[in-house]
């Protein structure tokens, strides 16, 4: 299971690498209110993300060792030690609209109606991919 999660990562990584445009961002005219994350949540901006799902967070004390920061991707890196932490939280704690797909072995597959997400941890990283649905052709 954790090579196939960890496979499903790097795909999901090289396709919002291999995009050629970067998603569309549609607008109704009036501002959405951000979600609030949490107790010990913070939003994905409060990460020092620029892009990413508005309504995703992880707990306070993540410490990102290394993002990709891409209007249809966004992967962060973290430390191996914060692995129960972080499967912990993305087990317990997606916010609503979100479906896992997969869970075990501190790995986990999840979407929403927008977004795919992967999380997997190796003995010397863990990762946390979320990358933007296709948009229907």
């Amino acid at each position: 299971m954790r090579r196939l999660v960890a496979g499903l990562v790097g795909i999901l990584l090289l396709a919002g690498c291999a995009s050629g445009q970067p998603a569309a961002v549609t607008s109704t005219g009036a501002a959405r209110p951000s979600p609030t994350p949490p107790a010990g949540g913070v939003t994905l901006r409060e990460l020092l993300f620029n892009h990413g799902p508005r309504d995703f967070w992880l707990p306070a004390q993540t410490a990102v060792t290394s993002r990709i920061d891409q209007p249809n991707v966004v992967t962060l890196t973290a430390d191996p030690s914060q692995r129960r932490l972080l499967s912990g939280w993305l087990a317990g704690r997606l916010p609503t609209g979100w479906q896992v797909d997969a869970n075990a072995n501190d790995s986990m597959l999840f979407h929403n109606p927008d977004w795919q997400g992967a999380f997997t941890c190796s003995d010397d990283v863990c990762a946390l991919t979320l990358r933007q649905q296709p948009m229907p052709s």
